[in-house]
């Protein structure tokens, strides 16, 4: 199983980009890769299910999210999902106020399909394209919780 980790400072205060980034009609617009929803059952809470599919090296992969915690407090915010289908893992986001920004850290965890061939393509290309996409996402969701344009 592979596990990324990246961070950002975002200036725009906690409400603003956790309301964003939870809303899964507009995932599609700063989630790179990211197919818009084909079927949305809840508002981004715990419990939502979301169906979509995310293109990844010219192939487009079945990816139904489900929302397995959403909270938000003084202190911050914090969101996981489940993702199904071949690249299944999980993903955590945590939305931090550090005065009137954000500091938003995303972490996931997935699998390739396959055993040794998935492996190898894991380590070698798949890893490094994961790694590159969250960074870019966490760019583009930084410029829509701004109001600068977005490229996805």
């Amino acid at each position: 199983m592979a596990h990324l980790k990246k961070s950002i400072l975002i200036n725009a205060p906690l409400d603003k980009v956790y309301t964003l980034a939870r809303d899964p009609k507009r995932w599609a617009s700063w989630w790179v890769g990211l197919s818009e929803p084909e079927k949305i059952t809840g508002d981004g809470g715990a419990g939502t299910v979301v169906e979509q599919s995310y293109l990844l090296m010219g192939l487009r992969f079945p990816v139904p999210t489900r929302v397995l915690e959403d909270r938000i407090g003084p202190e911050g915010a914090f969101w996981k999902c489940k993702m199904e289908g071949p690249l299944a893992g999980e993903q955590t986001w945590t939305f931090i106020p550090k005065g009137n920004d954000t500091e938003v850290t995303a972490e996931m965890e997935y699998t390739v399909p396959g055993k040794l061939l998935g492996k190898i393509a894991d380590r070698l290309i798949i890893e490094r394209m994961m790694e590159r996409n969250i960074g870019n996402t966490l760019e583009n969701l930084k410029m829509l919780s701004v109001g600068e344009p977005v490229h996805v």
